[in-house]
């Protein structure tokens, strides 16, 4: 029992404490011990796993590699081994001029007896160098390619996931890991792997040329070494469990410290005096963050002191086998000497491959979170099928449609089924959170439902390609994406590749919805750039921006248009207009109108009534009054903002 009190003492001198399970009253997220089994997980993983993870990490470097340049790449490998024989002979010529500097007879003569060998050191280590600095030339310029193809696939590869992932807190995890870590890993795995290489070649020829003078001296190099890795591999497991379980509190803060130097978010937070309750909440997390880096520094102090001092004694036991082999009469001086240096270009050699091991098998870790988020981001990128959408549908079907977030308690859908065909417009009507929105996510293929069916002309949406759905389809957000574009841009990225040379459907669709009149007004028009972050940028309004968004939605034009609270910001005469320009679009077009406004949606061609993921009601708007259910009660109490002797009132 009191041996295993000294071992559990042991083992928790050289790890660190855990984190509160309850970083900040606030967020949800930070009270739940997440990190626990990424950090249990790591620190499972011993040594010998770690070991067999390395072939992983270099066959990623390489890949890498040789996608940026594959003839520098080679060019690095057969350098490297030059390199090598260089040192080797340096080494081995270094013992001949020693043995004929220390032999017996006249100086002169000495001297002309090692000159040879003297000549050949200085050309080996010559030669050597003038190979590493080519080999330095050509890693400047493969490093910067590797960090742009692997920052170009994670970004790439996030882009192509299907958009529920983006309601998965472990998503966002991982992406954040494979982004702020991952990338710059694999850059720094690339170095090491190269000073990984360097390191064995110099190894190799200083072990070789140790072990020619006596095969005892390679040994105590070896066990001159051993302590100093343990304490290096297990500082970057340390260093990585820290890391991996401080993602999300990082993710808390660079939102918090987003929110407080955002422009969009300024005049709310000084209009409600959030400033303290933020920054307070900011301190917080940077408390909990530092006071982990703090024990971070402790613990690896501690072990690095333990390795430092092992390995010294064991530097020193080597000089006292070297002293002995010269006492014994079993080497001579002049080997001795060789030994020496032969020892200390070996132990540097050695040092360097452990410590590029270790820093190999660190980053290797990190790559490894980026290769994870590349695996399950592409297991959830839908597959290429090579199967078409059909190109403008004359019948939506949904059967039995059941769709539910990571997590939910409750499904968001369940059991919808309806029949919309060509040129009709659809409301989708109903409180907050009755699953509206999420209807016209499935409507437009971004979701697809975890039973039932969506098919178009009885093809289901679930089998043909994800792109073909989203050429066929329009969408107007309720709350718009603000692209830092110019306005002409930001109208044509409805269709990016639309041939429209002379702007002539761009301002088609920009006349009918507004946009034109907001482009009228900036000071350099539809050149203007759309963002104050930039010079001579400007900013829109709310509903201004909507405008710009309605005719983004009518330049694509598709024969699917889908309508999320399009007017939610416009003024009353602005969106008449709207509503005039979509009723225009829906000649020929299936239009699917999101709105709380009741009003805007009398002559809809069928009105969906949603509550709590079910639809409850479906009908016209007479059809719907008259059978007095929930459309009926929404509508009248919507009416009674309206009432006659109010109108009359403000006629006159």
């Amino acid at each position: 029992m009191e041996l295993m009190r000294v071992l559990n003492g042991i083992r928790r001198w050289f790890a660190l404490p855990p984190l509160p399970d309850t970083v900040v009253i606030d967020g949800v997220e930070m009270r739940s011990p997440y990190w626990r089994e990424y950090g249990d997980e790591a620190i499972k993983a011993g040594i010998w796993r770690k070991a067999s993870e390395l072939p992983r990490t270099l066959r990623v470097v390489s890949r890498f590699a040789w996608q940026a340049s594959p003839r520098a790449f080679v060019a690095i490998l057969v350098l490297q081994l030059l390199s090598g024989i260089a040192s080797a002979t340096g080494l081995l010529a270094t013992t001949r001029v020693l043995t004929a500097l220390l032999a017996v007879g006249p100086t002169p003569d000495r001297v002309l007896a090692a000159a040879g060998q003297l000549t050949l050191v200085v050309v080996a280590f010559a030669g050597r160098g003038l190979v590493v600095s080519v080999i330095a030339t050509l890693n400047s310029r493969i490093t910067p390619v590797i960090s742009r193809l692997a920052e170009d696939e994670v970004i790439a590869t996030a882009s192509r996931v299907e958009l529920a992932a983006y309601d998965d807190a472990d998503h966002h995890d991982l992406l954040s890991r494979a982004q702020s870590q991952g990338v710059s890993n694999l850059t720094q795995a690339y170095n090491q792997a190269v000073g990984l290489l360097t390191a064995i070649v110099t190894l190799a020829a200083a072990v070789g040329a140790v072990s020619v003078l006596h095969p005892l001296l390679a040994l105590v190099l070896l066990c001159s070494v051993l302590p100093d890795a343990w304490a290096t591999l297990r500082g970057s497991r340390l260093r990585y469990i820290s890391s991996v379980r401080r993602v999300a509190l990082y993710r808390r803060k660079s939102m918090l410290n987003r929110l407080l130097t955002d422009r969009d978010a300024a005049a709310e937070i000084r209009s409600y005096t959030a400033q303290p309750t933020l920054i307070r909440e900011h301190r917080r997390v940077g408390d909990v963050l530092l006071n982990e880096q703090i024990e971070l520094g402790k613990v690896a102090e501690r072990i690095g002191v333990t390795g430092r001092t092992i390995s010294g004694l064991a530097v020193g036991a080597g000089y006292v086998v070297l002293g002995w082999l010269l006492y014994a009469q079993i080497m001579p001086l002049a080997v001795a000497g060789a030994a020496v240096l032969a020892m200390r270009t070996g132990r540097s050699a050695l040092s360097q491959l452990v410590l590029s091991l270790n820093r190999l098998h660190e980053s290797g870790m990190y790559i490894g979170d980026m290769q994870r988020f590349l695996t399950e981001a592409t297991a959830r990128t839908r597959p290429a099928t090579g199967r078409q959408a059909p190109a403008d549908p004359e019948v939506i079907e949904l059967d039995r449609v059941t769709f539910s977030y990571p997590d939910a308690s409750k499904p968001a859908l369940s059991g919808v089924s309806a029949t919309i065909r060509r040129g009709q417009v659809v409301a989708l009507v109903g409180e907050n959170g009755s699953g509206k929105s999420t209807l016209a996510k499935l409507l437009s293929g971004l979701y697809l439902p975890q039973s039932g069916s969506i098919s178009w002309d009885g093809v289901d949406l679930a089998e043909v390609d994800e792109s073909s759905i989203a050429d066929r389809v329009a969408v107007i957000m309720q709350d718009p994406t603000r692209w830092p574009l110019t306005a002409r841009d930001n109208v044509r990225l409805g269709r990016p590749d639309r041939e429209d040379p002379q702007d002539l459907l761009l301002l088609q669709a920009a006349t009918g919805t507004g946009a034109a009149e907001v482009a009228e007004e900036l000071d350099h028009g539809w050149d203007t750039l759309l963002s104050k972050e930039f010079k001579n940028g400007q900013d829109l309004s709310g509903g201004q921006w909507q405008r710009m968004a309605a005719a983004r939605a009518v330049y694509r034009d598709a024969p699917i248009l889908i309508c999320d609270e399009p007017t939610a910001a416009l003024d009353a005469r602005a969106e008449a207009a709207v509503y005039e320009t979509l009723r225009l679009l829906s000649q020929g077009r299936t239009v699917f109108l999101i709105t709380h406004r009741l009003a805007s949606v009398k002559h809809a061609d069928q009105i969906l009534v949603l509550h709590h993921g079910e639809l409850i009601e479906q009908g016209t708007h007479p059809e719907l009054l008259a059978a007095g259910g929930r459309y009926a009660d929404l509508y009248t109490l919507q009416a009674k903002a309206y009432q006659p002797d109010e109108l009359t009132a403000v006629g006159a």
